[in-house]
């Protein structure tokens, strides 16, 4: 029998255009990073050692430009991790390797680090101070300079590098081994693909991002100052251990965020463009 909370099965009579799927990827993500926010909110604070809260006005600062931030690197990522792959292949209209997609989702991951640095960086500091989306770039350009706002570049581009060669290049490379090796259906093993891919990409990736967090909440330069600086600061406060500050907030966000937006794009596809599907009956 069916669960009388779930709508009536469907299945895709048509593919989605690229703009019906953006808009799909879109809205589930916006929803899942507005459930999630004090999670991320909890993980820039264990990263720089501040307070938790349970305020939610506290928990849910810098929200716009989280959303933001989701839906530009969810629009750049995948082509910029496409146009690398042709520089891979010369051009040659051919199936990437395994290797290759890992590679071209590093490159791809590297440049859209260009545009979330500033973002986050802007999100953190409305974390910790604050203020208003347009007012804290304003603040940060009068009293620091505007190339302040891309403070923890370095560990950003690192960062994304790995985790987005996780969820397009090592992620399917799980999802195909699952499928082949332990016989799980398709929706099995792209989700645990997704997730095994996503747990290893996010502790790899994790110093570069607790670097990262600790040098944009710190834009004065008082205690973090460059990246070798702030590598050698944190490794004298905690040691090795020091870097994954946060871990457990960042790898359970991921995971939650893997489940939301797998049942959020169940829905909102019939949802929004319910002439491309038809119920079973």
């Amino acid at each position: 029998t069916e669960h009388p909370e779930r709508p009536p099965p469907c299945i895709m009579a048509s593919e989605l255009s690229g703009m019906e799927n953006f808009a799909v990827g879109a809205t589930a993500g916006t929803i899942e990073v507005t459930i999630l926010q004090p999670m991320l909110y909890c993980k820039n604070a264990t990263q720089q050692g501040l307070p938790l809260t349970l305020n939610p006005f506290v928990l849910y600062r810098g929200l716009t430009v989280s959303v933001i931030n989701m839906a530009s690197l969810t629009a750049l990522q995948f082509p910029l991790s496409s146009f690398s792959a042709g520089i891979i292949t010369g051009g040659a209209k051919r199936k990437l390797t395994d290797a290759e997609e890992i590679a071209a989702g590093f490159c791809g991951g590297v440049l859209s680090g260009f545009l979330c640095a500033p973002m986050e960086l802007v999100l953190i500091q409305q974390q910790r101070f604050g203020g208003s989306l347009l007012g804290t770039p304003f603040r940060l350009i009068k009293d620091v300079g505007a190339f302040s706002l891309f403070r923890g570049l370095i560990p950003s581009c690192g960062r994304e590098g790995i985790f987005t060669a996780g969820y397009l290049g090592l992620g399917p490379a799980f999802g195909k081994a699952l499928r082949e090796q332990a016989n799980l259906d398709p929706v099995q093993s792209k989700m645990a693909g997704a997730l095994g891919a996503g747990v290893i990409c996010a502790t790899l990736s994790h110093p570069l991002d607790t670097m990262k967090t600790c040098m944009q909440g710190d834009v004065e330069q008082k205690t973090f100052k460059g990246f070798g600086a702030t590598f050698s600061k944190l490794l004298s406060e905690g040691g090795p251990t020091r870097f994954f500050s946060g871990w457990a907030w960042r790898t359970g966000r991921m995971i939650l965020a893997v489940g939301i937006m797998t049942e959020c794009k169940e829905r909102l596809g019939p949802l929004l463009f319910p002439h491309k599907y038809k119920t079973v009956e």
